[in-house]
C-alpha cells in the first residue's frame, strides 16, 4: 500500500519538534551543569560549610523538579499530537486493508453452501402447519463444527428462505408458550403459535416479524463488502442469505453469518 504524502507544513513541524527536543535538552544540562558548578565553587570559598551544604542541597532539590516537570511538559505538548497522529494512521490502514479485503473477497467463495445448511421445510400451511417437535428436534442437530446448531433455517417447499431461527429466540418462544394462557405444549403446539406472540423489536412486536425481517440477501456474485453492508442496513439483522441474484424470492445457494463476517473483517 503507499504511503501517505506528508506536506511540507507537516516536515517543517517535524523539524520544529526535534530541534526542540535537542534544544530542551541541552539547555536544561547546561543549566545543571552551571548551578552545579555555582554549588561547588560557592562550597569552596566558603567558611560555612555546613550551610552551603544545605542551601546547596535544598536548592537542588527544588530546582531538579522543576526542571524535569518543564523539559517533561513541553516535550509531552510537541510530541503528543504526532504520536496520536502516527497511531491514527495506523488504524486507518487496518480500516483500509480490511475494507480492501472484503471488496476482494467474493460471496461465494465464503459462504456454507445450500447443501451444507441445516434446516426445517415449512409445509405449504406456512409456520401454522410446522409442528413445534420437529422444530425441537432439528435444534438437536451437530453442525459443522461439532457443536448443536446455534440457528435454524426455515425454508418453504421451493428451497426459499422464509426466517431464520437463533437458538436464544428459540428459547424466548418456549418460555412465552409456558407463560401464554393456556401454556402452549411443544409436544402437539405448532411454530405459528408461539411466532404470533408478543416480541417487541425495531421490526415489529411479534417474533414472527422478528425472525422473517432480520434476514438481508445478497447476489451470489456480489463481495463480501456488499454483504456486510446488507446485513449492516437491517435492524437487528445477523444473517446473509445468497441467491442468484439477491432476490428472496428465489432459492437459496448459500448462507453468511456475522460471525463469518466478523472473522474475516479481523486484521491480519
Amino acid at each position: 500500500m503507499p504511503e501517505t504524502p506528508v506536506s511540507p507544513a507537516e516536515n517543517q513541524a517535524a523539524d520544529f519538534r526535534a530541534r526542540l527536543g535537542m534544544r530542551l535538552v541541552l539547555w536544561s544540562t547546561t543549566a545543571l551543569v552551571i548551578l552545579a558548578a555555582i554549588v561547588v565553587i560557592g562550597a569552596f570559598l566558603s567558611d560555612e560549610k555546613g550551610e552551603v551544604l544545605r542551601t546547596s542541597q535544598l536548592l537542588l532539590s527544588s530546582l531538579l523538579p522543576l526542571f524535569a516537570t518543564w523539559v517533561g511538559t513541553v516535550l509531552a505538548f510537541y510530541y503528543t499530537k504526532e504520536n496520536y497522529q502516527t497511531a491514527t494512521q495506523g488504524t486507518l490502514d487496518i480500516v483500509r486493508t480490511v475494507g480492501q479485503r472484503l471488496a476482494s473477497t467474493q460471496v461465494q467463495d465464503v459462504m456454507m453452501s445450500r447443501g451444507a445448511i441445516i434446516s426445517q421445510t415449512v409445509p405449504a400451511g406456512g409456520l401454522d402447519a410446522t409442528p413445534l417437535s420437529e422444530i425441537e428436534q432439528k435444534f438437536a442437530s451437530i453442525g459443522s463444527n461439532g457443536s448443536r446448531i446455534s440457528r435454524l433455517h426455515l425454508f418453504d417447499q421451493n428451497d426459499r428462505s422464509i426466517a431464520i431461527l437463533h437458538r436464544s429466540v428459540w428459547s424466548e418462544m418456549l418460555v412465552a408458550g409456558l407463560k401464554n394462557k393456556p401454556p402452549i405444549d411443544v409436544a402437539n403446539g405448532t411454530l405459528g403459535e408461539l411466532t404470533k406472540l408478543p416480541y417487541p423489536s425495531a421490526v415489529g412486536g411479534t417474533f414472527e416479524e422478528f425472525i422473517t425481517k432480520t434476514v438481508a440477501f445478497v447476489a451470489i456474485n456480489r463481495t463480501l463488502a456488499e454483504a456486510k453492508s446488507q446485513m449492516e442496513a437491517k435492524p437487528g439483522c445477523q444473517d446473509v442469505i445468497v441467491t442468484q441474484t439477491g432476490s428472496a424470492s428465489e432459492p437459496v445457494r448459500g448462507w453468511i453469518s456475522n460471525i463469518d463476517i466478523g472473522r474475516l473483517s479481523q486484521a491480519s
